[in-house]
């Protein structure tokens, strides 16, 4: 890049910058209506397509969409049309927020008047565009890339949308899965950034879909780019500041009632709060990306003053308003429902194969620092062996823990045991079940067992499991869970009186039918409805694997019945932190609706 181009580019920046902040402070009340009619209705279509894929998932006698059921749907014409329905939907109205801040910017920066008439004309002529193939490009760019690599613009219809951390997680404890892990996440985001201004030519009148990606790529160039981190930096520590002084204004009532129904309240405000936040940073940002394409094409960036509005405008803006404060009402009841709901519980702190920080996973010595460091149980894995026994591992591969290129089948109980695991600088022999079971009685310590069916057992694998299970822990002691539903359900029906538990990988709709006692979810499918609904039934509900602080400190608020982490220090101090009174409730579950997402 020459001298005289980097000049143009760190001022068109800065003549940005400012043009964006002018057009938000003299627009601020058209751009507050824009975020509630944008971001309303799309919080309103949530449960109209949720209701959708629930009519479509009961009419095929299933109750979601997990890896037992992915075959039924994927197999079923209806619900594969749904499916494809809801991920258009989905993308037509990501693209409607994503734009409607554009043309805004466009429009005041022409001089034009911004009214709900000239806004929706405009809007219309841009959102013709995704009506052809090239619409279909929009589909993995605002569903996928766009949430995945948080780059850009969120969406409330997009925000669950991420690589699940079980994946990400296995990935990342081999050289391998790291490369690629960091290679294909890198290569993602960097095509994000390189797409950043795509909203604000695509809304232009004469930029096709096509014509505005290239675009975007040939004038993201590095040093742009980081002009653009700079500012979005700025604004979310803006937006950070306003959030934290708005939680520090809602922890004065919390002092002064000290209940969770008050704290529940305060945070459902607060959590509104956000929303608008949120909605004018995000409104800042497109215009200053507007005014970036036009200050590098040399076009006009003058904000003309607001000019007195229609009767017609006046009213709808009041409707519009009036609709905001009902339709945000639930989501306050809502969220005191939930503050009362994890008021009332305590989650048990699950050890994830022991303590692996401290040992190597699933080893005794696991065992014996999860109970020191004060889990309530320990979940483990099992497997069985080519003579009929069982110990404990997790992988069916024995190389990543052993280097040894075989598999737990073909091996005896006598050959798995005197094999040696290595992690994280410790060692340890591979444990029988037997002699794990008897540590964890000796100590105390509850068990979540988890049956790894490898696909070689013999027939009649459920009933061996149960009668190990009689003779080891007749007093019903441990618990058992298992991913492989046919087998959870098989156990149930033949002990009655153990606790057990089916695991999901992932799941999309209302609570997984089963007969098991306890759901295990992973972290990304658990919501505060399904938490509701399973209490109701009087199911538990534990999630997996929570390691960083703000998702413990999110699902212990919550109100989860059981949190399965490798961090047991970290888990048990928030949870005691966090039934200590409501105001310390109210301070942890608000750390993360201070942020801007």
């Amino acid at each position: 890049m020459s001298e005289a181009t980097a000049h143009v580019t760190v001022r068109a920046v800065c003549l940005a910058a400012r043009a964006a902040a002018g057009l938000l402070r003299a627009r601020w009340f058209a751009v507050l209506i824009a975020i509630v009619c944008v971001q309303g209705a799309v919080v309103w279509s949530i449960p109209l397509l949720v209701a959708l894929l629930r009519w479509t998932l009961r009419w095929m006698n299933i109750t979601g969409v997990n890896l037992d059921s992915l075959d039924t749907v994927v197999t079923s014409p209806l619900a594969v049309i749904v499916l494809v329905i809801l991920t258009l939907v989905a993308t037509f109205l990501v693209f409607i927020e994503t734009v409607l801040f554009a043309v805004m910017a466009h429009l005041a920066m022409e001089g034009e008047r911004m009214t709900f008439t000239h806004i929706l004309r405009s809007s219309r002529a841009v959102i013709r565009k995704m009506f052809g193939w090239q619409g279909l490009l929009l589909v993995p760019y605002l569903t996928v890339l766009l949430p995945i690599s948080e780059i850009g613009f969120s969406s409330r219809l997009t925000q669950h949308v991420a690589l699940p951390k079980f994946i990400s997680g296995e990935l990342l404890k081999t050289a391998p899965g790291t490369v690629l892990y960091v290679v294909v996440m890198g290569a993602v985001v960097y095509v994000m950034l390189r797409l950043l201004l795509f909203p604000a030519i695509v809304s232009d009148s004469d930029a096709t879909i096509v014509g505005a990606l290239g675009r975007s790529l040939r004038m993201t160039s590095w040093r742009a780019l980081l002009g653009f981190a700079t500012v979005m930096l700025v604004t979310s520590l803006l937006g950070w500041l306003v959030l934290v002084l708005l939680g520090g204004v809602g922890l004065v009532p919390v002092i002064a009632n000290k209940t969770h129904t008050t704290a529940g309240m305060v945070l459902g405000l607060l959590e509104l709060a956000q929303f608008l936040v949120a909605g004018a940073a995000a409104a800042f940002l497109v215009f200053f990306f507007v005014a970036y394409v036009r200050a590098i094409n040399d076009r006009p960036l003058n904000i003309l003053p607001a000019q007195q509005t229609s009767w017609s405008t006046r009213v709808g803006s009041v409707v519009v308003a009036v609709l905001a404060v009902l339709g945000g009402m639930p989501q306050v009841v809502t969220a005191t429902e939930a503050a009362t709901l994890a008021a009332q519980k305590a989650p048990q702190v699950i050890g994830h194969r022991g303590y692996p920080a401290r040992a190597v996973e699933n080893s005794v010595a696991g065992l014996r620092a999860a109970d020191a460091a004060g889990a309530d149980m320990v979940e483990t894995d099992i497997q069985e062996t080519r003579d009929g026994g069982l110990v404990v591992m997790h992988d069916v591969g024995l190389e990543r823990l052993t280097g040894e290129h075989r598999n737990v089948y073909e091996l005896t109980e006598a050959e798995a045991i005197a094999l040696t695991v290595r992690q994280n600088g410790y060692t340890a022999p591979v444990p029988t079940f037997d002699e794990f079971v008897r540590e964890a009685d000796e100590r105390g310590v509850p068990l979540l067992v988890e049956v790894k069916p490898h696909g070689h057992e013999p027939p009649g694998f459920a009933r061996r499991l149960v009668s190990e299970l009689d003779r080891l822990d007749p007093d019903h002691t441990h618990m058992i869970q298992s991913l492989d539903r046919e087998l959870i359900e098989d156990i149930t029906l033949l002990d009655p009186d153990r606790s057990t538990a089916f695991v999901v990988g992932f799941h999309i709709g209302d609570l997984p039918a089963t007969r098991a006692d306890t759901l295990v979810l992973e972290d990304w499918s658990i919501h505060d409805r399904l938490l509701l609904q399973a209490h109701k039934q009087g199911r538990d509900v534990y999630t997996w694997t929570i390691n960083e602080v703000g998702s413990l400190r999110q699902h212990i608020a919550r109100g989860v019945d059981g949190i399965i982490t490798d961090d047991i220090d970290r888990a048990v101090a928030i949870r005691d932190r966090l039934s200590a009174d409501p105001v310390t409730f109210y301070l942890e579950r608000s750390r993360k609706l201070v942020t801007v997402p």
